[in-house]
């Protein structure tokens, strides 16, 4: 069940008894008082179906830390004994009082994680809504912008004879409690021969293609005779447990990749498995990606990014083209403004003839390059005004670039070292709210003069604040 805790205190008696001051400058002092809480909380009970054992911790405990370990990039460890020296982290936490001591276990944090999951493109959409209200005035222009990119997820290199390899060595311990359950002796699976070849091979420091090609055939050798004695196992009434059983319904689906690719002399095949642990991570082609083959391994992400407001068009571990999402992407802004936008910004990728043919039915102009052929004599006074507006949309869409660029180095995302999809998704969508919260905080921290007219005088006032 949920329960909701007691209210906060204000900056001046928060930590008054043990003589700890606030500065009203701090960032996380400034943000406790602008995101909108009991709307996040109202959609974090929803993920409670019942009102009756024990209370969980409040929402805004957790997820203030979680956007605390998203902007700060701290590990679940580094994060609580953060927030038990920093008393600004647990006054935007919500807590009542500083208190110099833990405020939770750090596995609580990947519980969180885990339960907030199914609503964090809920959560993501109230910060979005609220970011928009913050920024009101500031975006004057009706434009939309796209762009997709990839968030690599922390995960070795994937090579065809290391994946064989390991799935050879879960498959003989499989094995062996099989045949220790059905007390029956342990059939012959070569594991001594097979893992000496193996790591004399991994050893050498030239490999040539010939002599991967042969471990890899050897590999599968060993692994479809494991897979067999498996299944005999399991007909005599073995049983495997449910991490067992899920990591061979992994091991089944690769080795039926394996096979097919090493047959028929290629490297690609369809939701290629590349991690064992982590079956749901897919490579993905990224052209101006400067990885190993320019392959990056995580989900892909559409974002828009509307009245300054970053939001996630498409979200998914499988790759896609990005241009399919531009007709939702106008129809997104037509539902938040009620009508479409005047340009989008996008690049070449979207820029396909039925792109701009819906485009134009919509009366929405896409800057770029006209398709097809050049004109052999053009107009250069026309040519230096569309090159002028190319140049100016191109410098205009880097705003997406840039807020790529500031997700990825410190908003998590440069390499997501979460696990399971819950948590990956998790951390996407954060790394998005703490985006937008940026933003206002920017906006908030620029100085500006107000004019007030009152009782016949005009009152000037300034403002002028850093975070």
């Amino acid at each position: 069940m949920y329960a909701s805790k007691v209210v906060q205190l204000s900056i001046e008696a928060f930590g008054e008894a043990n003589g700890v001051k606030l500065s009203p400058d701090n960032r996380w002092v400034q943000a406790a008082t602008l995101i909108p809480w009991p709307e996040l909380e109202e959609a974090y009970k929803t993920v409670f179906p019942s009102n009756k054992g024990r209370a969980g911790k409040p929402f805004r405990l957790l997820f203030g830390a979680h956007l605390i370990k998203t902007r700060e990039g701290l590990s679940d460890r580094e994060l609580v004994d953060a927030i038990r020296d920093v008393p600004a982290y647990q006054f935007f936490m919500g807590l009542p009082e500083y208190q110099p001591r833990r405020p939770f276990v750090p596995s609580a944090m990947a519980h969180f994680r885990k339960r907030i999951a199914p609503i964090a493109e809920l959560l993501e959409n109230i910060i979005g809504d609220w970011t928009r209200k913050q920024l009101v005035g500031s975006v004057d222009d009706k434009v939309v912008i796209l762009d997709a990119t990839v968030t690599p997820v922390n995960i070795k290199y994937p090579q065809d004879y290391v994946l064989l390899g390991q799935a050879r060595r879960n498959t003989e311990a499989m094995v062996t409690d099989l045949a220790h359950k059905l007390e029956v002796p342990i059939p012959r699976t070569y594991r001594r021969e097979a893992e000496r070849n193996y790591v004399h091979f991994t050893k050498h420091p030239k490999r040539t293609r010939k002599a991967t090609r042969g471990m890899v055939k050897s590999q599968l050798q060993y692994l479809r005779r494991n897979l067999r004695y498996i299944h005999e196992f399991q007909d005599q009434g073995g049983q495997l447990t449910s991490k067992q059983t899920q990591r061979l319904e992994v091991i089944e689906t690769l080795y039926e990749q394996q096979d097919y690719m090493y047959r028929n002399n290629t490297h690609s095949v369809e939701r290629r498995i590349i991690s064992l642990s982590q079956p749901f991570v897919r490579p993905i082609k990224r052209g101006k990606a400067k990885p190993r083959n320019g392959t990056e391994f995580g989900p892909k992400v559409d974002v828009s990014i509307i009245d300054g407001v970053v939001g996630i068009e498409r979200f998914s571990f499988d790759n896609f083209n990005e241009n399919q999402d531009f007709e939702d992407a106008l129809y997104h802004y037509h539902d938040v403004h009620g009508e479409f936008p005047d340009m989008a910004l996008v690049d070449k990728l979207y820029r396909t003839r039925e792109n701009l043919r819906i485009a134009k039915n919509l009366g929405v102009k896409v800057c770029g390059p006209k398709l097809g052929r050049q004109p052999k004599y053009p107009d250069e006074a026309s040519e230096r005004k569309a090159k002028k507006e190319a140049r100016e949309a191109e410098n205009a869409r880097g705003e997406i670039e840039r807020n790529f660029a500031l997700m990825k180095l410190k908003h998590g995302l440069g390499l997501v070292r979460a696990k399971t999809v819950e948590t990956i998704t998790t951390t996407v969508f954060t790394a998005m709210i703490t985006a937008n919260i940026d933003a206002v905080l920017r906006l908030f921290s620029l100085p500006f003069v107000l004019y007030v007219r009152y009782e016949g005088q005009i009152l000037k006032i300034e403002y002028n604040d850093s975070i």
